[in-house]
């Protein structure tokens, strides 16, 4: 019987306002600077993999994973290190990511949120995020529908490695056939929890939370 949804954060019910490399390139821009919003996405998504899946080993923790996202940053923007305003634009960037105001909340999420709660199922959020969640979430009035929430950068390991998934896990007492993990990326949403006995959705493309609840209605019945 379904006790538990576990979802993913970015990708997944809120989305970068606007895409990840429009916020870079609005950073840029302020300083008569003008970069590939694309490219830029493309760059620091390759980047944050590298670093953070394969030359920081866990166990993480916060200090580790924002050194990770300087690295990062100074990866993708290398030419423009020597600028004066180089550090100050870091500051201001991962300041931002932890406002409200960078993302937005998928359409139908608080409502499909609600139905859930109705139903009695646990909600929690398993993010590669770091704490800055927190207040991203607290800013959309979303916080207090979960029941927990559990960062790689808190637990100490990312997804897709099992520890974060058995670490929620083991937070509700619930078995893996329990849960239902909904995520947008296969490597690190679905791989593991299907591999460890969790009910999965894949979410391609723009997230439908319609559809994602008739799924839910369907299992449901199978119950």
């Amino acid at each position: 019987m379904l006790k538990a949804l576990f979802l993913d954060a970015e990708g997944t019910f809120i989305l970068f306002n606007p895409s990840l490399g429009e916020i870079y390139k609005n950073f840029w821009r302020f300083r008569g600077i003008e970069i590939d919003p694309e490219e830029t996405s493309k760059e620091i998504r390759y980047n944050f993999k590298r670093i953070f899946k394969e030359e920081l080993k866990p166990p993480l923790n916060g200090e580790l994973c924002k050194k990770g996202w300087k690295e990062v940053f100074k990866r993708v923007f290398k030419r423009f290190e020597k600028l004066e305003v180089f550090e100050e634009v870091f500051r201001e960037v991962y300041q931002f990511f932890g406002s409200p105001e960078c993302v937005k909340v998928v359409p139908g999420f608080l409502e499909f949120l609600e139905k859930v709660k109705e139903r009695g199922i646990k909600v929690a959020v398993v993010s590669n995020w770091d704490c800055r969640l927190y207040s991203v979430l607290e800013g959309h009035n979303l916080l207090s529908y979960f029941d927990g929430v559990f960062l790689g950068c808190e637990v100490g390991y990312l997804k897709p490695y099992p520890e974060i998934f058995l670490k929620a896990l083991q937070f509700f007492n619930l078995k893996p056939n329990e849960v239902l993990m909904i995520g947008d990326t296969l490597e690190d949403d679905i791989k593991t929890p299907s591999e460890l006995g969790m009910l999965t959705y894949h979410i391609q493309g723009i997230p439908d939370y319609h559809r994602i609840w008739d799924f839910l209605e369907n299992h449901f019945k199978d119950d």
